[in-house]
């Protein structure tokens, strides 16, 4: 488990790759076991990721009936919905390394995207902190959490570009498949799992 020194370093490498400067990799892990290690960043972003589910909770249990049970197994299908929309993208890339002419990029994609989650997940929680601790703040925490969307959108494709050596298609092609599927999980597996509130009031 990668300590919070670690991590630093790690992000560190990040922004420089992120602002296009490709000594980043000297302060990441780019092998076989940094890949392994990488998926550390899911436990690092658990906390954070707890804030979600409680912001999600509050929400389902405002528009569902007094009493309604919101209990383990509820917080377990968020947690599979989070595992989910994090491996599928990564499964795609993998898939479509050979294919798309990237196979060499692989290890350095999954493993700078992984850790990228960490400040990314963090910076996320603060909205859904807010909507948490200030009743009525639901409109500021919708447009903090746009805000940070976009910017993570730009990061990743800035962070991609980089390793890819500016290569604007190909970045474009990776860039898509790290968010397009995550943006459509998040759609679909709250209903699927009954997570949504409309959808949970129909099957009673």
């Amino acid at each position: 488990m990668p300590q919070i020194e670690e991590i630093g370093y790690y992000i560190k490498g990040l922004w420089l790759l992120i602002l296009g400067d490709r000594s980043g990799f000297d302060w990441l892990d780019i092998s076989a076991s940094g890949v392994w290690r990488s998926f550390a960043a899911f436990l690092w972003c658990l906390p954070a990721m707890a804030v979600g589910w409680a912001a999600w909770r509050l929400f389902y249990l405002e528009q569902m009936p007094q009493g309604t049970a919101t209990g383990l197994p509820f917080i377990v299908k968020l947690f599979l919905v989070d595992v989910t929309i994090w491996i599928v993208p990564l499964v795609l890339i993998a898939i479509l390394a050979k294919p798309l002419g990237y196979a060499d990029l692989l290890a350095s994609i999954i493993i700078t995207t992984n850790w990228l989650s960490v400040p990314t997940v963090y910076a996320m929680a603060v909205p859904l902190t807010i909507r948490l601790v200030i009743p009525g703040s639901e409109g500021l925490a919708y447009l903090l959490s746009f805000l940070l969307l976009i910017a993570n959108f730009t990061a990743i494709f800035r962070l991609i570009k980089t390793i890819t050596g500016e290569q604007l298609l190909l970045a474009s092609a990776i860039s898509a498949l790290l968010i397009l599927p995550s943006l459509m999980l998040s759609e679909a597996l709250p209903s699927f799992f009954g997570l949504m509130p409309i959808y949970a009031a129909s099957l009673q």
